[in-house]
């Protein structure tokens, strides 16, 4: 198969064309605890490919110039853990801007404007900027073997754009139970049509975003059927503003369900009586990197990116999340697992409808 072709048509099967700032802030809002077993210390200096002669004077130019700083959408602590080891396996900082999605844009735009540039790599959610800026030159190809070497696990022609950006991981949401309100637990979305939790037992957000029109008229109808919000609607559960209150009250036992939360192993292994799982497909959003063409750490700026797409780097950007590496003990599953959006109904237009909907339906 011509590889042009493979990425062409991943490309329309992941654009996932979100209000990103809304969903940044849903994704990122139950951010998980450090000490959540999954991350651990084995996988530091798991760094992938070695590369060639040609790689290492980069990886030396990298840590001469000993920083890099990367604008990211990712949770806080998974930054925070990604800095760790990457210094500890390369020794060179990372500095971090962590913000939603819009206001990275902004800041990535102002500085282009300016010629101030700050940011080495981006981390973010939206497929549209991510296209739009690489079609117009503004990101360097990375070169890292773990982008290029045969020896490595991440599927380029698959997860990897022409025009230099890349999937680096994906943000998931699932659902979850509070083990003492509902022991039996939650196998799918589904279940949560069981008439025993009727009556506010159950727990959804209101939509605020164009990813809610993608979860609630493209998701939900995928996994539980045709009219699903419509049936869910009869259960008459409690209407939450976001993903963080929601959570908080599955942990306090204010729901018994939730319908939109993060995976809640660290929760459960911190006290609270929460569990959560996952179908065998997952709604989420694909995380897009890129290597900013006028960087001004451009070697350790090629270092990170690869670093990011190596056993070690997924063991901190995945965590609670999906993985584009088989086999990460801190992800929940891997972004093939991601269910594709429909982006062509992700529009403004149809948050408004969604949002009408919602309301005659949920009395709102």
């Amino acid at each position: 198969m011509n590889p042009s072709h493979t990425r062409r048509r991943t490309r329309r099967a992941f654009l996932s064309a979100m209000t990103a700032a809304a969903l940044a802030a849903a994704l990122t809002a139950c951010g998980g605890s450090g000490s959540d077993d999954r991350i651990t210390s084995d996988s530091i200096g798991s760094t992938g490919p070695a590369g060639d002669d040609a790689w290492q004077q980069v990886v030396e130019a990298a840590k001469a110039e000993g920083e890099v700083t990367i604008y990211s959408s990712n949770a806080a602590d998974a930054l925070a853990e990604l800095g760790r080891r990457f210094e500890a396996d390369y020794g060179i900082r990372l500095n971090v801007v962590r913000d939603v999605d819009a206001n990275l844009h902004q800041k990535i735009g102002a500085e282009a404007e300016t010629g101030n540039r700050v940011a080495d790599v981006v981390t973010q959610a939206s497929a549209p900027w991510a296209v739009n800026l690489g079609a117009s030159g503004e990101f360097a190809e990375p070169v890292g073997p773990a982008f290029t070497d045969s020896a490595g696990e991440y599927d380029v022609d698959t997860l990897k754009d022409d025009t230099g950006y890349f999937v680096s991981n994906a943000s998931v949401l699932t659902f979850g139970w509070n083990t003492q309100r509902h022991p039996d637990g939650v196998e799918s979305y589904s279940d949560l049509l069981d008439p025993t939790l009727a009556d506010g037992r159950i727990g959804i957000v209101l939509p605020t975003s164009t990813a809610h029109v993608d979860f609630y008229d493209n998701y939900l109808e995928q996994v539980g059927g045709e009219g699903f919000l419509e049936k869910l609607a009869q259960q008459r559960p409690r209407i939450y503003p976001s993903a963080l209150p929601l959570a908080q009250a599955l942990a306090s036992g204010e729901i018994a369900v939730g319908a939109f939360v993060q995976d809640q192993k660290s929760e459960q292994q911190s006290g609270a009586p929460v569990d959560s799982a996952f179908g065998d497909l997952v709604w989420g959003a694909p995380m897009y990197t890129a290597i900013l063409a006028d960087a001004v750490h451009p070697n350790a700026a090629q270092v990170l990116a690869n670093y990011m797409i190596t056993p070690a780097g997924q063991e901190a950007v995945s965590f609670r999340n999906a993985a584009v590496l088989p086999g990460i003990g801190s992800a929940v599953t891997t972004v093939d697992k991601v269910a594709p959006q429909n982006t062509d109904a992700m529009t403004p237009e149809a948050l408004e409808e969604l949002k009408a909907r919602f309301g005659r339906l949920f009395n709102q």
